[in-house]
């Protein structure tokens, strides 16, 4: 459902053998949260986590081999450069708001106008009324992570301190070189832009109207990664047959293959300057359409670390 996807990618709200190119499915790519990209040309290698942005930061002991790639390698690179988290919600909280003359009544039906009323006050004690002013991407994040909470009571929004922020943190209290792949530009095109006002409504509607289902979701999706499956969590996220709230293929695009694309292109170099932690989401690791898969088809080696 939209409620897991906004798990995986809530990363706004909390400032994250040689394998030849003749691999057809990158389900190969799976089974461990932490990936060493090696070869191509590259004097040392780089290293790859997965991270889910919800998790205690003491997850990070429980991945394999993590504290020893954070010790040698000598950049961290993330989504996004989160030096200044005040800034990114100043500019997130501007981008978040309807556009002048849009309302969700105009978006969407009666009846989906107050099943999302009333989910709203429900999950976080307020409704449209509070929070029609932003658009229904900023409504889902913060939605997702209300829900997160009430179904999940130890986790603290509030003290949350993400793994994604935490590595940045670590590598810059180090004295090491921290980065971005993207702006925060680029994520707000991904959550608030890429797809059209009324379309997001009504997915919003429907997740809101069928939050029954998300604690089982999400359990999945937690066990998931915690086990390293990440072809699991993509599935969860985009191939579920029992899914109710389908996204759009515009908005699957939009989160997560036109970045891994991007980030992509920009890795051989960031690689080849220095031997670097490469910090993302879960899912941008996972499928033909995945981070590793496209190294690996560019000619390094990817290989899981025990």
């Amino acid at each position: 459902m939209k409620v897991i996807t906004s798990v995986i990618f809530a990363i706004s709200l909390f400032l994250s053998v040689f394998l030849t190119t003749s691999a057809q499915s990158g389900n190969e790519y799976t089974g461990a949260l932490l990936w060493k990209v090696s070869g191509n040309g590259l004097a040392e290698p780089s290293y790859i986590p997965g991270t889910h942005h919800l998790i205690h930061v003491s997850f990070v002991d429980s991945i394999p081999g993590l504290r020893d790639a954070m010790e040698k390698t000598q950049q961290t690179v993330g989504e996004l450069l989160l030096s200044d988290p005040a800034a990114f919600r100043q500019e997130i909280q501007k981008a978040a708001m309807m556009p002048a003359g849009e309302s969700y009544s105009g978006l969407l039906s009666a009846e989906e106008y107050k099943t999302l009323d009333e989910g709203l006050k429900a999950a976080m004690g307020a409704g449209l009324e509070q929070m029609g002013r932003f658009k229904p991407g900023m409504i889902s994040m913060v939605y997702a992570i209300a829900l997160y909470t009430k179904l999940y009571p130890q986790f603290n929004s509030m003290s949350h301190e993400a793994i994604d922020s935490y590595v940045q943190r670590i590598a810059k209290e180090s004295g090491k070189t921290v980065l971005g792949l993207e702006t925060v530009d680029d994520q707000i095109h991904a959550l608030f832009d890429a797809e059209p006002l009324k379309d997001q409504a009504k997915s919003l509607a429907c997740s809101v109207k069928n939050q029954d289902t998300e604690k089982d979701q999400l359990d999945k999706l937690n066990a998931c990664y915690k086990a390293g499956d990440l072809i699991g969590m993509y599935d969860l996220a985009f191939n579920n047959p029992d899914e109710l709230c389908k996204m759009s293929q515009i908005q699957q695009k939009a989160i997560n293959k036109n970045r891994n694309d991007k980030w992509v292109a920009s890795l051989p170099e960031i690689m080849k300057n220095k031997p670097s932690l490469i910090v993302a989401g879960a899912l941008h690791l996972a499928g033909k359409e995945g981070v590793l898969y496209q190294l690996a088809k560019k000619g390094y080696a990817v290989e899981f670390v025990k």
